[in-house]
């Protein structure tokens, strides 16, 4: 596979992301494979900042941003200083040498582009802010896409800023694409179909869109905010959206949506996840097919506010009091987050449960090229809801039943009148006073009740496969263990194992709460596996022990904040294999 490694770095504020986002649109829509990440911090403006673009050809699909960098666009002095380190042999540098000194980089061993980016926007288009425009032309030259790919993104983008936007725009990347002594370094096969390049929180959106979703309640919080942003955007369209004061608001408000008939969504990152903990309690007691997405940052506290972890899984898997069913689910590629934000929204109906997203940074906010998303495939199952009362008499909300499910109706069916309360309670709603839970008949309904709940969990292993590992290369030596957004770096890994000659498949996790747990077991026992999460203590590997009794001896374990690669644990692996 071919492909090249480009990363735009500066100050917070300078267009950075921006420009990294046009890069990768350009490449898309040209018909290339395309992978972004960003590194950012928690200010406004200033401080260092990038944007990495891995684009390659159309073959075959990226799955990490690489490792190092092939080629750098340096809009500051800090930039050079501080990405210096992580250029790969040969690797290209574009910089301003009207602002910028580039005398620590070796010209024998980097080729060093020197651009007047101020200067060409400044003389081209009066305006200043242009100059990036400037460095992207270059970059696609360098690349090999045709400037015309480029003319057609920006014409997309700023038409409605005017045709003087549009016409200023081209002309100040001509400058660049055209820069003398610039010639295609990187021949990148394009198949010209174009792609769209999204975002895992925008998949998420648009999945549960799709599937009906009506509302979506959240207190913006990074990285889980750009979801409220594409609701908030689209709201035009049916899909109601609450900025609230705060996470506890959040989840209530979206139980009292769901209750009432609509499918709910809310979301937040782990610190608003400890807050609503309560509230998916009560979303546990009432038995609401209610949807959270929990994007999972670096912590204690607001550890890392712009960076990427996965350990919160253990949290998510247990949080609020008591025990009640419950599904966990962590999408593995932006693709993947459309169809399960979708999934979500069924299971949650079919099985009157919480159903988590477990999200992270990494996944939230990376950019993948996908091609167009089946939504023929997308189904809405709403589950055991009943238009009239099943039976004479009161209306058992919460009927006793053997699959776990009991009837429910939307407010305003008629003869369908029942309490959702948050205190243990029998089939009509009505509460088991605990003054009364020394007597007999009270006791019984408290463990009919219960029973009754937990009863689902059954019923889901029963009735869906999803809830066992995916197997990747069955008849490998060794296996990496995985789950979630670090899958698409290990099957990159394998690739580049694969290529030194090694063996090696994959066991990976989304749907992690219930499992199948005779199945992982057949699955895992009898195999060499590695272990590999973005957390300190590998809750995954402690899920595994505490369902299998299988302890995984070997782990690459991640917890530095920052977004994980093939490159890097393929290096990682070969002392363990």
């Amino acid at each position: 596979m071919s492909s090249v490694t480009v990363r735009i770095a500066g100050a917070n504020g300078d267009g950075v992301e921006s420009s990294g986002a046009l890069v990768l649109n350009v490449a898309a829509k040209n018909g290339l494979q395309a992978y972004g990440y960003r590194g950012y911090q928690s200010i406004i403006r200033g401080g260092h900042v990038w944007y990495q673009i891995r684009i390659g050809d159309a073959a075959e699909k990226l799955q990490s941003h690489g490792e190092k960098i092939d080629m750098l666009v340096a809009l500051n002095q800090d930039a050079v200083n501080n990405q210096a380190s992580h250029l790969n042999d040969g690797a290209c540098v574009i910089y301003d040498p009207t602002k910028t000194k580039v005398d620590a980089i070796d010209p024998k061993k980097y080729k060093l582009i020197p651009l007047p980016m101020l200067d060409i926007a400044i003389q081209v288009s009066g305006d200043p802010i242009m100059r990036n425009v400037a460095c992207i032309g270059t970059v696609l030259k360098l690349v090999g896409i045709e400037f015309s790919a480029f003319e057609k993104v920006i014409e997309q983008m700023f038409t409605r800023k005017g045709e003087k936007v549009v016409e200023n725009n081209i002309k100040v990347g001509q400058k660049g694409y055209t820069l003398e002594g610039v010639e295609t370094i990187y021949g990148l096969k394009a198949d010209g179909k174009p792609r769209y390049a999204l975002d895992g929180n925008t998949a998420i959106s648009i999945g549960a869109y799709a599937s009906g979703c009506k509302f979506y309640a959240a207190y913006p919080m990074t990285p889980a905010s750009s979801i409220l942003h594409w609701f908030a955007a689209h709201a035009d369209r049916g899909a109601f959206f609450k900025q609230v004061e705060d996470e506890l608001a959040a989840i209530n408000i979206a139980i009292g949506a769901a209750n009432a008939g609509v499918r709910a969504m809310c979301g937040t990152s782990g610190g608003g996840f400890s807050l609503m903990a309560e509230g998916l309690g009560l979303a546990g007691m009432l038995e609401t097919p209610l949807v959270v997405v929990e994007s999972q940052r670096t912590g204690p506290s607001t550890g890392l506010p712009t960076k990427t972890e996965q350990g919160d899984l253990l949290f998510i898997m247990h949080a609020s009091q008591g025990e009640f069913p419950r599904i966990v689910v962590a999408p593995r590629s932006v693709e993947e987050s459309f169809y399960i934000a979708s999934e979500a929204l069924n299971l949650a109906d079919r099985y009157q449960c919480p159903v988590l997203i477990v999200m992270d940074l990494f996944i939230s906010e990376r950019i993948e090229t996908i091609d167009e998303f089946d939504l023929d495939s997308i189904k809405i199952d709403r589950g055991k809801v009943v238009t009239s009362n099943p039976e004479p008499g009161r209306f058992k909300r919460y009927l006793y039943t053997e699959d776990g499910i009991s009837p429910r109706a939307f407010p305003g069916t008629p003869g369908t009148e029942y309490v959702a309360p948050s205190d243990e309670h029998d089939e009509y709603g009505d509460l088991i006073s605990d003054a009364l839970s020394g007597v007999d008949k009270y006791v019984e309904v408290r463990r009919k009740m219960m029973k009754k709940r937990m009863t689902k969990i059954e019923t889901m292993l029963k009735n869906e496969s999803i809830f066992v590992p995916h197997v990747f290369n069955e008849g490998a030596e060794c296996f990496f263990v995985t789950f979630g957004s670090s899958t698409e770096p290990v099957m990159e890994a394998v690739k580049l194992l694969k290529e030194k000659g090694h063996n090696i498949g994959v066991v990976s996790f989304n749907y992690l709460m219930p499992l199948d747990k005779a199945k992982t077991k057949a699955i895992l026992s009898g195999k060499k596996l590695i272990d590999v999460e973005a957390n300190y203590t590998a809750q995954l590997a402690q899920v595994i022990m505490m369902n299998t009794g299988i302890d995984i001896d070997d782990k690459i374990l991640y917890y530095d904040g920052e977004a994980i690669t093939g490159e890097s644990i393929a290096e990682r692996a070969v002392p363990l294999m």
